[in-house]
């Protein structure tokens, strides 16, 4: 016990020196600390902050090795990785590359990596050129298509180039990367246009990031990951340790006030998952009761009737977040909205596909975006086996974004696409009409999928009758 309240105590003593900006002193501080005695991920991420801020990379390497030990996140893994090529260690960084590919399946991160890997290790421009194709085809975003052109133009590809400057403006609409892009189109256009001489690599653009990121953030905009949620509150979590004798004579009367609601919020819940949740707490009640079967067995079931309700709150949240796809196909439950809107799991709706040649348009209501994506895909799968559809990668673009696209004026380019539309519920109501019109127009020769949180998606559906008959195949993630 005395060693682990040394050790919190120092790391407030840290977190105090930080405060008032005395960042040598904290450093000299935690130079004399085991880092690995420090239980918290928060301050060990701080650490790193500053140990890279004092240009010590090998420590922040370190604290790093440290944390995936702790996690085996895939995401410490790929900051890690790109800390060792800032660090120029070819054969370390190969190492880890190895590591991330056996840790899950390739996604846009597996890809990212694989390119920077090949620049720093001088790889040609073709082969760079391969591997971004390969992105392209995996997820389509704006800086990596935008360094795609790029290559093309120093290549020499010309056409190539200008296709992919129209994509980027097709599919993003504005932004700064995509006026980079249509720059870049008229020079390639251009009657006196010339490749570059420069043979440098470019260095890929950030993207667009609309809120600052903390330091437990990856300075890269990382898709997917679960990590930032829980590090985000990394100033605020240390605050109430200090005060804590205070807070039984604040808090213990609002308590009862915060957790009232939550009480009264399960009986409004929808009644289908009923029948399955009897089952959990039969299962959970005799094992309580085992010791005493001999008297009470026959009167206790009458009196934890009542208490069967109680676990309906947190039964909806299972449902929402599946861990993988296994879980969503094991599950056949189907779904009903207290709106009237129907939804399909993901079981249901690949066996309706393979039986079924209706116009295939999906919904994904809810959901963690790697499990949507995941499910996406899966789908795509499906459609290509059934021979419904031929396309293989899945373009993502947001509402927001799509608001300000001429949908009437792209339909013969969208024709054999799968569209991936994010935050749905943003959609305007003239790009819904747009919208729907289209699939009208281009019938099986368009894939749809709608995203977004669950109730925004099922107000949506409701709100908008005409989108939602179309949209075939609705799940709950």
């Amino acid at each position: 016990m005395g060693k682990r309240y040394d050790m919190v105590r120092r790391c407030a003593q840290v977190r105090d020196l930080l405060q008032e900006n005395q960042y040598t002193a904290a450093l000299e501080l935690i130079d004399t600390m085991s880092l690995r005695d420090v239980g918290s991920l928060e301050d060990l991420y701080l650490y790193a902050d500053l140990y890279e801020k004092a240009e010590r990379m090998d420590k922040k390497k370190e604290i790093f090795y440290l944390i995936y030990e702790r996690t085996h996140s895939r995401h410490v893994l790929n900051r890690l990785l790109r800390l060792v090529l800032r660090m120029g260690d070819m054969d370390e960084a190969r190492e880890l590359f190895l590591a991330y590919e056996f840790a899950g399946p390739p996604t846009l991160e597996t890809f990212e990596l694989r390119y920077l890997i090949a620049r720093a290790g001088g790889e040609s421009r073709a082969t760079l050129i391969d591997i971004l194709e390969e992105l392209k085809r995996e997820e389509y975003t704006e800086e990596w298509g935008y360094q795609l052109a790029r290559l093309y133009e120093q290549e020499g590809r010309r056409k190539d180039c200008i296709q992919e400057c129209k994509d980027l403006q097709l599919w993003f609409g504005e932004g700064r990367i995509v006026e980079k892009a249509y720059e870049l189109q008229k020079r390639c256009e251009s009657a006196d246009w010339q490749p570059p001489k420069d043979d440098e690599i470019p260095e890929p653009e950030e993207p667009e990031i609309e809120e600052p990121l903390t330091y437990a953030m990856s300075p890269v905009n990382v898709t997917g990951m679960e990590e930032p949620e829980t590090e985000e509150p990394e100033m605020k979590e240390p605050e109430p340790e200090e005060p804590e004798p205070e807070e039984p004579e604040m808090e213990e009367p609002v308590e009862p006030i915060v957790k009232q609601p939550k009480i009264v919020e399960p009986k409004v819940v929808r009644p289908h998952p009923i029948k399955a949740k009897p089952l959990e707490t039969q299962v959970l009640e005799p094992e309580r009761m085992e010791p005493e079967r001999m008297e009470p067995e026959r009167m206790e079931p009458e009196r934890m009737e009542p208490e069967r309700l109680e676990p309906e709150r947190f039964e909806p949240e299972k449902r929402k977040q599946p861990e993988s796809l296994d879980d969503m196909l094991e599950d056949e439950v189907e779904d009903i909205s207290s709106r009237g809107i129907q939804y399909f799991t993901l079981k249901g709706v690949i066996n309706r596909v393979r039986k079924n040649r209706q116009d295939a348009h999906f919904v994904f209501a809810g959901g963690e975006e790697r499990i949507v994506l995941a499910v996406a895909k899966r789908l795509t799968k499906e459609l290509n086996h059934v021979g419904y559809f031929s396309a293989s990668s899945i373009v993502k673009i947001s509402a927001e974004k799509l608001n300000g696209l001429a949908l009437a004026e792209q339909r013969e380019k969208l024709t054999g696409g799968c569209v991936m539309i994010t935050d749905a519920p943003d959609m305007a109501a003239s790009t819904i009409q747009d919208l729907v019109e289209m699939m009208d127009e281009l019938g099986d020769g368009i894939v749809v999928m709608l995203t977004g949180a669950f109730e925004e998606i099922d107000c949506l559906m409701e709100s908008y009758p005409e989108l939602s008959e179309r949209m075939c195949y609705k799940i709950r993630m």
